[in-house]
This record gives C-alpha cells, sequence and structure tokens, in this order.
C-alpha cells in the first residue's frame, strides 16, 4: 500500500508539473485557457479518487496530509473561464509552486526523485548575472591566491551557517525565504540554496591556484546558465533530458563560449585568439553536458566545475601556463 500511494502520487506529482511548466509566463497562451482547465480537472479528479482510497498505514499520514492541501489549494484557487485569463492562471500557478515542491520533498523520504520547477524570474536571472560577474571580477582583481582562497572560504563558512542554522530553525527559514522571495526558486524552501552551491564551488575553484580557471568557471555560470534559462523557457521545443531543451542547450554552448573568449582576450591576452575558442569551446562543451545532466546534483555547483575542468582539459594539451 506505501508503495502504491508513493508511486500513484508521483505520476499525480509530474502531471502536476507538468501543466506549471506549461503555464510559465514564458509559454503562456490564451488559445490554450480551455485545454489548462481541463488538464487541470483531470487533475483534481485522479487527486479525488486517490484520497478517496484506503492507506491506512502511519508512515504515510504526512504523505497524505500535503495531498489534501493540494486539495484545498485547487479547490480554492482554480483559475475562472472568463475574465483576465493570464493573469488569473499566473496567481494559480505562485499558489501551487510551493504545494509542488512540498510534496516533492515529501515523496523524497520514498526515495522518489522529482525535477524541482524553476519557473521564470527575471529578478533572479539578473541577480545571478550580476553574483557571477562581481565574483569574475573579485578573482581577476585579486593577485594573490591565497588572499582569493580566503575570501572564498569566508562565503563557504557564511553560506553554509545560514543552511544549516535554516534546517534547525523552520521559523529563521520562513523569514530567510521570504526575504529571499523575489528571488529564490519555490523548491529553495526544502532543499540547499543554489547560492550555497555556488560559493561551495568558488572555493573549490580557488583551490586550483589558477585565476584563469577560477574566472572561467564563475563567468560561464554566470552568462551561459541565464542563457540557456530564457531561451530555453521561450524557445525550447525540441526536448532532451532532464526539463532541457536542444535550443536552450544550444544557446548556453553559444554564450559560454562567447564569455570564455572574452575573458581570455580582455584580461589574458597572452592566449591567442585561437587558443582562446578551443579553452572556450572545450568549457562550454563540458558545462552545457553537466547543466543537461545536473538531476540531484545543483548545476550551481556543477557547472562552474565542469568549466574549469573543460579549461584545464584545453590549456594543458595546449600548454598554457
Amino acid at each position: 500500500m506505501t508503495a502504491s500511494l508513493a508511486l500513484q502520487s508521483h505520476e499525480l506529482a509530474l502531471d502536476l508539473r507538468s501543466l506549471l511548466h506549461d503555464i510559465d509566463p514564458a509559454r503562456w497562451s490564451t488559445e490554450l485557457a480551455q485545454t489548462f482547465h481541463d488538464r487541470l480537472a483531470q487533475l483534481q479528479q485522479r487527486l479525488d479518487q486517490l484520497l478517496a482510497a484506503s492507506f491506512s498505514e502511519h508512515s504515510l499520514a504526512d504523505l497524505r496530509n500535503r495531498l489534501r492541501e493540494l486539495e484545498q489549494l485547487l479547490q480554492r484557487h482554480a483559475p475562472p473561464t472568463q475574465g483576465d485569463l493570464e493573469q488569473s492562471w499566473q496567481d494559480f500557478r505562485m499558489q501551487l509552486q510551493p504545494a509542488y515542491e512540498a510534496l516533492a520533498a515529501e515523496l523524497g523520504a520514498f526515495d522518489i526523485h522529482l525535477p524541482s520547477l524553476r519557473p521564470t524570474n527575471y529578478s533572479r536571472n539578473i541577480l545571478h548575472m550580476c553574483g557571477g560577474m562581481t565574483a569574475v571580477v573579485l578573482i581577476e582583481s585579486i593577485p594573490s591566491v591565497g588572499v582569493l582562497q580566503a575570501i572564498a572560504g569566508t562565503w563557504l563558512a557564511t553560506a553554509w551557517t545560514l543552511e544549516l542554522s535554516r534546517r534547525f530553525f523552520p521559523s529563521w527559514n520562513a523569514v530567510l525565504m521570504k526575504l529571499l522571495g523575489k528571488v529564490a526558486h519555490p523548491h529553495e524552501t526544502h532543499r540547499v540554496n543554489s547560492s550555497t552551491w555556488f560559493c561551495t564551488a568558488l572555493f573549490l575553484l580557488s583551490l586550483s591556484g589558477s585565476h584563469l580557471i577560477c574566472a572561467i568557471g564563475a563567468i560561464v555560470l554566470a552568462l551561459a546558465d541565464p542563457a540557456a534559462a530564457l531561451v530555453g523557457r521561450r524557445f525550447g521545443k525540441t526536448r532532451l533530458v532532464n526539463g532541457r531543451s536542444l535550443q536552450g542547450t544550444l544557446a548556453f554552448f553559444v554564450v559560454g563560449l562567447l564569455a570564455s573568449w572574452g575573458l581570455l582576450a580582455v584580461a589574458h591576452p597572452a592566449v591567442s585568439l585561437a587558443e582562446g575558442v578551443v579553452v572556450g569551446a572545450l568549457a562550454s562543451g563540458l558545462a552545457a553536458l553537466a547543466e543537461l545532466f545536473s538531476r540531484r546534483i545543483d548545476d550551481n555547483l556543477s557547472i562552474p566545475l565542469s568549466a574549469a575542468a573543460g579549461a584545464w582539459a584545453a590549456m594543458t594539451w595546449l600548454v598554457i601556463p
């Protein structure tokens, strides 16, 4: 019975995620409003049937409570069939996103993984780029590797202190998520914040002792990752894996290549044009693969480390000091 409810909840959660994904502002189409209503009605019917089944095991109590909360939200916030349909559906999406992430976190106890929602959030995209580029400027401006490692270590300790404290104190977690409400993804209420993973990546990169490798890892994440998100949400028609699209992945590679080459041209002019293209292509290519296949590992950790590994491999091959 436990496995049955968990598996059925998994299927329902995937359908909910698909609906939330399709009504994202970057994909919204008024012509599809009736289709969305039909999908929502089917989702509500399946949820009612699931809750009507008899699952009495004590271990299922929390999961059933999450499903009941979802049912109440669907009943309370179901969009109307007329009026400002886009605004109604976007309000609905904002209400349902935290419920989906809470259900995903609950299913994690049954070793069932659900992909996180990454809705369109331009404020987050801007913060992501500014934070990454700030890291690039600092990396290139601090000549001492020891000082760079000390700064990265301080960021790392601060990030993980905040991370651990909000796990022990739910009220503190609620305060932090409210303060970061405009830039946080819903799943970060229950999982490690992406900024914490970025700080972790920066510290690990600083241990390489190479300013160039550190900077490439940071700039690929800062510019290529948001480019992939923006292009993928708006134009991503050819689906690949883990919710990624061919269009988004190509945008990642092109922007990552140009960003890496531009960094080398400006900050490391001793590297030739041809060498810069090779370094940028390998760094961006490995990072694009990491972004594509990152599932349980946050891509704010995997992308900069993969980009740095690609840059290191190219530099070793080309004998670039």
